[in-house]
């Protein structure tokens, strides 16, 4: 009786470890694009999959309106999830021991237009060699799944000494 109790048992054990993992399924955003406006500058945000499923990063585009510089504060620059803040960005080219300290700033030009792919420092997949920036030996930070919910951005822009502050966010969610 103990015999046949515990070959089944151990037969729903089995059954289960071989089932079929859940797949996770393809990640869409709503919208696919989001926009913001104010006088001094008008902003895009586009989640990006690269070769993924789901989306790892953002396109950010900053069209400069005015006759003035703008800076990007990338230290005060927040990813934003489920409405808080969820940590700074990273982007190619950024050393991780910077992020722990000052991350440089941007400097738009006037009328000029801004672009960069950046994702959540909180959400990067380090590669073996922590200290070394992306380089195309395929060393360094790597973007990590941004996770379903609202995301965004809470952009800080500083222009003349005064902070501007835009906050875009998307949908981000698992479809069918």
């Amino acid at each position: 009786m103990k015999i046949r109790i515990w070959s089944v048992i151990f037969l729903l054990v089995l059954l289960t470890a071989c089932a079929p993992a859940k797949r996770t399924g393809n990640w869409i955003s709503i919208p696919p694009l989001q926009k913001g406006e104010n006088k001094s500058f008008a902003v895009k945000l586009e989640p990006l999959k690269k070769d993924k499923r789901f989306f790892v990063a953002f396109h950010l585009s900053v069209r400069n309106k005015t006759g003035r510089a703008l800076t990007i504060d990338w230290n005060k620059t927040l990813y934003i999830h489920n409405g808080r803040p969820y940590g700074v960005f990273a982007f190619k080219g950024i050393d991780p021991a910077t992020i722990k300290g000052s991350i440089p700033p941007d400097v738009i030009a006037p009328g000029k237009i801004f672009s960069k792919e950046i994702f959540p420092v909180d959400l990067v997949a380090f590669a073996p060699m922590r200290e070394e920036v992306l380089d195309k030996k395929g060393r360094g930070l790597f973007p990590g799944p941004i996770p379903a919910g609202e995301s965004g951005i809470h952009l800080v822009i500083h222009q003349d000494g005064q902070e501007i502050i835009q906050k875009i966010t998307l949908d981000i969610k698992e479809a069918g």
